[in-house]
């Protein structure tokens, strides 16, 4: 686990209000883990704001925010089930798949996965649970295949929230259409409309969610406001989470009135919109395997919260996962009839979506030679509308950091990973796969003892940060899919954890400082850091700017991050400490690229606000928004 990877736990926790249920709390979780950690080596979750280097959490609240994200990783022994005259329709390429005839079948599979090793776990089933990064840490604005559009073709009198391919929206915390602003608030669970004018905000309505499901993310299109949200169930002494996309018409902003409204199970993992459909994907995963009672439902076209058909689930072959990915599609403008759901047993953690293909990246665990190795599960479907097909599967070695890890051009998946070696240490990969998601090319082993913490795909190009000592960029040419090379590496200080392109010449990174303290190298602020890409065997840091005591979402959440083409500039919410006053401010960084120079155009400070979450623009103004405590403040730019 990274550094950083704690403050990331923190801040979720406090930005998204999660409270672990009884189950899963400390002392029933430390009654599961029996003697896998001594109650020595508990320790006390510790917050502080100036802090950001190295905070602890507890073991059992680690895994108290682990399991309600998991996919629940078993051993697979025993008999293969055939494929059988009942399969979805998918392509040729299925010797990987496993299709089911019944619901029994199903259960069997799951029943051996999720079987108990009793000579190497005593009495604990064999699971592992993977800790998936920052979900959502994630990202940067354009089509991999090209640099971003010039302001004056993408210029905007307001601003969208930040997504990895143009045309494929993203739901965030926060959205605005530009004469309103939506946002998800921790207190009462509820989403915000106000209205934005000039700087002033005034609050016009709310929209209230049942009390025990939890708003997660949002998407606004064409005066619909598409509500993706979680909620707890716990039957017959078991534990799951199912997602429910709540759909508004806000057509009359003082009276949204609900229109549609659609569940399937799992834990909300990330969705995507395309055109009038929304894609969610959900970890379904039960705390306690229930034997032969574990099938993900879905509402179906008649309303009605239903298993899946049998052809719309299958599995994947060498995968010991034992938890469901589930892939749902819905038209919200026509949500009643309108939705199909599959279910694939393998795990889910991030993944990569343009217009015609979804991908999704699980971990599951190996052991071998005294080592834990990760590997990464690929699942494939094809999106048209509605109608999501299975077409391929894969499984590539390490772990994958987040979605800008992964990227598909001219048919070729790029994907690169952090993995270990026979004596444990980190080495990172980048594999070229077919349309198929088999190996046709990689660049192996490079930036050994350092972990991945950015990739940026632009065009034919790959830009990948490692961090450990050295924390170079390493450039890496894949036009040759058969064989891509390494073609130039530069080191800086610090890391970047976000990768923006600027244009043909230069990139933009944004993530943390570092310093040097009794334990080592830790983070201590945020960095901007400006790349010359232009010659790509000899890439060269050309700007660099650094802030001590102050963080913000964007170090891990691309969607935090604000672009004003138009304007030319950029803004990123920020939390400031002032070591002359001792006191906190919460704001907005306004910074802009010109002739290679990173130059910071304003910091606006507030102190009405607890917490920054995001930033936006309309018009002339930027505004600040607290998530949390639901409170807005507005600055002229």
């Amino acid at each position: 686990m990274k550094n950083n990877d704690f403050d990331f736990i923190a801040s979720k926790f406090e930005e998204e209000n999660v409270k672990a249920p009884e189950a899963l709390s400390e002392e029933k979780v430390k009654e599961k883990l029996e003697d896998g950690v001594s109650a020595d080596k508990i320790v006390k979750l510790k917050t502080n704001k100036k802090r950001i280097v190295l905070p602890l959490v507890s073991a059992a609240a680690a895994i108290a925010l682990i399991v309600v994200s998991i996919s629940a990783v078993g051993h697979f022994g025993g008999r293969e089930l055939k494929p059988t005259d009942n399969k979805p329709e998918i392509t040729e390429s299925n010797d990987d798949i496993i299709y089911f005839s019944s619901y029994d079948e199903i259960n069997s599979l799951l029943d051996e996965r999720m079987s108990i090793d009793e000579e190497e776990t005593g009495s604990l089933p064999k699971f592992y649970y993977g800790l998936k990064n920052a979900e959502s840490m994630k990202g940067v604005a354009g089509d991999s295949a090209a640099v971003p559009e010039t302001a004056a073709e993408n210029a905007s009198s307001y601003s969208e929230t930040y997504k990895q391919v143009d045309a494929v929206d993203e739901a965030d915390i926060v959205k605005t259409d530009g004469e309103y602003i939506y946002y998800l608030t921790g207190i009462g669970n509820r989403i915000n409309i106000c209205s934005a004018e000039n700087g002033e905000t005034k609050k016009i309505s709310h929209i209230e969610i049942d009390e025990n499901t939890a708003p997660k993310e949002m998407f606004i299109k064409d005066n619909r406001l598409v509500v993706i949200c979680t909620f707890d169930t716990y039957e017959k002494n078991s534990f799951t989470s199912n997602t429910v996309v709540k759909t508004y018409n806000i057509e009359n902003k003082s009276k949204p009135k609900k229109e549609y409204e659609y569940t399937q199970s799992g834990y909300y993992s990330t969705s995507r919109m395309i055109g009038d459909c929304v894609y969610i994907v959900s970890d379904y995963a039960s705390y306690y395997y229930l034997k032969n009672d574990f099938i993900p439902c879905a509402t179906d076209k008649n309303g009605k919260f239903e298993e899946l058909a049998v052809e719309d689930i299958c599995a994947i072959k060498e995968s010991d996962d034992a938890g469901y990915t589930v892939i749902g599609a819905m038209d919200i403008t026509n949500g009643d009839e309108a939705k199909k759901t599959k279910a694939v047993i393998g795990c889910a953690s991030d993944a990569y979506c343009n217009e015609n293909n979804l991908y999704v990246a699980g971990q599951t665990f190996e052991y071998k030679d005294d080592v834990y190795k990760t590997k990464s599960t690929l699942v494939k479907y094809s999106l048209d509308k509605t109608d999501i097909k299975l077409i391929a599967t894969g499984k590539v070695e390490g772990n994958v950091n987040n979605q800008f890890s992964m990227d598909e051009k001219d048919g070729y998946f790029r994907i690169a990973t952090t993995t270990v070696n026979k004596r444990g240490k980190d080495i990172n990969v980048l594999y070229v796969l077919d349309d198929n998601l088999k190996e046709v090319g990689r660049v192996d082993s490079f930036a050994k003892n350092e972990h991945i913490e950015a990739v940026r795909y632009i065009g034919d190009m790959a830009y990948v940060i490692t961090y450990e000592q050295t924390d170079p960029l390493f450039i890496i040419d894949l036009s040759k899919p058969e064989s891509p090379e390494i073609l130039g590496e530069v080191k800086i200080t610090g890391f970047s954890t976000l990768l923006v392109p600027i244009d043909e010449k230069t990139l933009l990174g944004i993530g943390y400082s570092t310093e040097e303290n009794e334990f080592g190298e830790a983070v201590n602020g945020l960095k901007l850091a400006l790349f010359d890409i232009g010659n790509p065997a000899k890439p060269k840091v050309i700007g660099e700017k650094e802030f001590t005591d102050m963080d913000s979402p964007a170090q891990y959440n691309h969607k935090a991050l604000v672009q004003n083409s138009e304007k030319g500039y950029f803004a990123i919410p920020i939390s400031d400490y002032n070591e002359d006053t001792e006191e906190y401010g919460e704001g907005a960084l306004v910074f802009s690229i010109n002739d290679g120079e990173i130059k910071i155009n304003k910091k606006f400070i507030s102190y009405e606000l607890e917490t920054s979450s995001r930033c936006l623009f309309i018009g002339d103004y930027i505004y600040a928004i607290d998530t949390y405590e639901g409170i807005i403040d507005s600055f002229e730019f």
